[in-house]
């Protein structure tokens, strides 16, 4: 009697049957290949590992010749000046001439008066000796005019929404993009005079209980600070009590999340925007160029040592697909960086231990 071969189908209906079992297997993994693709949409993670540079410091300004106090932003008024927002100090915006550490003029004073202003938190450069700057509490955005010691800066308009707005980052086609305290959308989208004209974008959530949860709330736990490339066509924001960035591009149909990337979720009560003390910061600040983005990430806790908390030494780079590119540290610890139109130069705020304005090389 002819032996048969086990791997050998004994009749046509055999083989008419491991044929089907093979293209459903093959249909399986083709459908999950699909799903997962599917799946792939604006929440994503970042986690990679990408390759680590030490960066090492060299002295602009000496806290002697310029006496840094309470530092929030760094923005560029040009090319070679850089211009520090110092909320602790009587004139609150202080330009430096950064090839040559020359301190070129201190601009602002803290008041309830018609020239002075109450909190002004972070600035935005929107052309060569052009600013932005937002007063939170007047609620009154501002215009550079001039530079040196002709600089002044002009109301360009008072904002009219009951909501609550941080920051104001000038964008393409004379827009804004604001965020703030929203109930339903994280970002919103600003004419030239401060008008709505639409919002945009969900907060981040956990599971499906935060997400039931206040955007108020979780508007307060998921702020964050802004940056955008030269044409204001791309933005960026990086939040600070959770590591988390999110990309967006400016497309025919409006603004569009690029991707986001989730590496970690804050613990708080639902009812309160009170976080954990034991839980790390996420980003400080945030700048960007043409070409990438750099992040200052904290990764330290409030309970651990507070006022450390709010100094990192690791500066991550993105492509602005949100892809990591390098992780940067820097010997000395940091509070608010900016990098130069090139990427070949980054300036931050280092504590060593008093503030001072110091400069990397970038490779």
């Amino acid at each position: 009697m002819e032996k048969r071969s086990c791997r050998e189908p004994e009749s046509l209906y055999d083989r008419t049957r491991i044929g089907r079992m093979y293209f459903r297997w093959i249909g399986g993994i083709m459908s999950l290949f699909v799903l997962s693709m599917l799946c792939l949409s604006c929440k994503q993670t970042g986690a990679k590992e990408v390759e680590s540079v030490r960066l090492h410091h060299s002295l602009v300004v000496d806290d002697e010749s310029l006496l840094l106090g309470k530092v929030f932003d760094l923005a560029w008024e040009s090319d070679s000046v850089l211009v520090i927002v110092d909320s602790g100090n009587e004139g609150f915006l202080h330009a430096v001439h950064v090839p040559d550490g020359r301190v070129m003029y201190a601009y602002g004073k803290i008041g309830q008066g018609p020239d002075e202003y109450l909190y002004v938190g972070t600035v935005h450069p929107a052309g060569a000796h052009h600013l932005i700057m937002l007063d939170v509490n007047k609620r009154e955005c501002f215009e550079q005019e001039g530079a040196g010691y002709r600089l002044a800066f002009k109301p360009l308009f008072h904002l009219k929404d009951s909501v609550f707005h941080y920051e104001l980052l000038p964008v393409a086609d004379n827009r804004y993009i604001a965020i703030g305290l929203y109930e339903d959308n994280r970002f919103f989208l600003l004419d030239e005079k401060g008008n709505r004209i639409e919002g945009f974008g969900d907060y981040p959530y956990r599971d499906e209980k935060e997400k039931q949860v206040s955007g108020i709330i979780r508007g307060e736990i998921y702020q964050g600070r802004l940056a955008s490339n030269s044409r204001g066509t791309r933005f960026v924001q990086a939040v600070l009590k959770s590591r988390i960035m999110v990309f967006y591009e400016k497309g025919e149909e409006g603004w569009k999340c690029i991707k986001e990337n989730l590496e970690s979720f804050p613990t708080y009560n639902y009812n309160s925007p009170a976080m954990d003390a034991e839980d790390p910061l996420g980003y400080l600040d945030v700048c960007a160029t043409d070409s990438y983005v750099y992040a200052l990430y904290s990764g330290k806790n409030y309970r651990d040592d507070r006022d450390a908390a709010f100094l990192g030494q690791t500066v991550e780079v993105y492509r602005w697909d949100g892809t990591p590119v390098k992780r940067l540290t820097s010997d000395v610890p940091l509070r608010n960086i900016e990098v130069t139109k090139d990427d070949s130069c980054l300036y931050a705020v280092a504590y060593a231990p008093e503030p001072v304005l110091v400069r990397f090389p970038l490779p």
